[in-house]
């Protein structure tokens, strides 16, 4: 008897391996979660919470996240979204429970999250864990909205210059100061939304509430540019929070929305004029050669470069073979081996928009040299539309310097406009290949012009 079920055991053998063979490789190539960032962090029961991490699950009912209290309490929430990298969730009503402090009242708590994702994450640290407060759903005499009850000053809880009346009216969260968690906060969307809908001479519209303005329950539109400055909602608003005035950093929040800085209503937020013609400045900041800088030409940062450059233009180094992209003109490579401190490969740790010194040295980010040519980048920001007739006659390899060779810059390119120091000795194989012209610009002849475009 014992040697037929010996038999038997192995002949399942190869198909018990084989049904369990899938499983088991799920189970060792499945990550554990974990989470890099909650937002905000300060959130009472009822609002939402986002929270930024790798390896959840995609369905939101796969994922469970847990708030873990100072004494070891615990309450359990499911997602209402889910990604592979972003979770948002509704503080549920069990923590509620939790906030127990002297004489049983409730009071602000810091909570720990945990993310159950077939594996379960590690429990936040401090500056991931958020502050949760209660919230008073009563509306006190049933005329009032419902407000925060852990403080807050006037008509205002959760600062962001709109009244607890009109936000209920406008279905915000009085106790929240970024409804839809998308980094801009309500005021500044309300405002920018009615400077969308006048122009100088008229009022403002009622706040229009839908796309396309600016609208503080919709999370999708931060990246949006909704006056067609070539700024987004988020980068103008990162630069009214940040400044007063061009130049001049901000010595606490923003205390009005009259009069916005910088609004994603308007293309001229303020009558701002041109630098004088002909000067480095006006070469750098005054795109269109007109007398009035527009949001995107103005320089909220005082460092000689542009808003839109440093934002998502020519200071970004993937902006140079993105338009340069050979379908109207000689095609632009990117120049290899070199790591430059441009604002995509230092963000969020470092942003070109708001810091006027990115690497720190000293030297302010117009005067500055990227690419270390020796031409700064305030020169080298701007090829002018003429560039191509300007510097070079004829094609190909052996072209004819033309009148102008200080036409042919790419502050990302150390062989342009000339071969620098820095520019390479021997060519990185297949590097004439990507560009249609060499990278290599005619050398310089005498000094440098008298004005940029000269």
């Amino acid at each position: 008897m014992r040697r037929i079920i010996s038999m038997s055991l192995l002949a399942l053998t190869p198909a018990a391996v084989m049904a369990t063979a899938p499983a088991a490789l799920a189970a060792s190539t499945q990550q554990t979660p974990r989470i890099t960032r909650v937002l905000p962090m300060r959130v009472s029961v009822g609002a939402k919470l986002a929270i930024s991490g790798k390896d959840f699950k995609a369905r939101p009912k796969a994922n469970t996240v847990i708030f873990r209290s100072p004494n070891g309490r615990l309450a359990f929430a499911k997602p209402r979204r889910a990604s592979r990298t972003r979770l948002v969730v509704v503080v549920p009503a069990a923590v509620a429970r939790l906030l127990v402090g002297a004489s049983g009242r409730q009071r602000p708590t810091r909570f720990k999250l945990r993310v159950i994702a077939g594996r379960v994450s590690k429990f936040t640290i401090r500056r991931l864990s958020p502050v949760i407060t209660r919230r008073d759903t009563t509306g006190g005499d049933g005329t009032s909205p419902a407000v925060c009850n852990d403080g807050g000053s006037g008509g205002d809880h959760d600062g962001d210059l709109l009244p607890n009346g009109f936000e209920s009216s406008i279905k915000t969260d009085p106790c929240l100061k970024d409804t839809d968690l998308d980094g801009v906060e309500d005021g500044y969307e309300q405002q920018s939304a009615r400077d969308l809908n006048r122009t100088s001479s008229t009022p403002p519209l009622p706040y229009p509430g839908s796309r396309p303005y600016a609208n503080a329950l919709d999370s999708s539109d931060a990246n949006v540019d909704f006056d067609g400055d070539g700024l987004r909602l988020s980068d103008e608003y990162r630069l009214w929070v940040r400044y007063s005035a061009d130049g001049a950093v901000r010595s606490a929040r923003p205390g009005s929305l009259d009069d916005l800085l910088y609004s994603d209503g308007f293309q001229y937020s303020r009558n701002v004029d041109a630098p004088a013609a002909g000067s480095l400045l006006a070469w750098s900041l005054d795109l269109d050669d007109s007398t009035k800088l527009r949001d995107d030409e103005r320089d909220a940062d005082n460092d000689g470069l542009g808003n839109w450059d440093e934002a998502t233009g020519k200071m970004t180094e993937a902006w140079w073979p993105s338009v340069h992209n050979g379908t109207v003109e000689p095609k632009e490579s990117q120049y290899p081996g070199i790591d430059f401190l441009d604002n995509e490969d230092t963000a969020p740790r470092f942003d070109a928009l708001v810091d006027p010194d990115m690497d720190g040295d000293g030297v302010l980010d117009g005067p500055d040299d990227a690419d270390h040519d020796g031409v700064s980048n305030m020169f080298e920001v701007r090829r002018p539309g003429d560039w191509n007739s300007d510097a070079w006659v004829g094609p190909g390899v052996g072209a004819t310097p033309g009148l102008n060779s200080w036409a042919y810059t790419n502050p990302f390119n150390p062989c342009k406009p000339f071969e620098s120091e820095r520019c390479h000795a021997h060519p990185p194989i297949g590097y004439y290949d990507a560009d249609e012209r060499p990278p290599v610009g005619p050398a310089p002849s005498g000094s440098a012009p008298t004005t940029p475009d000269g």
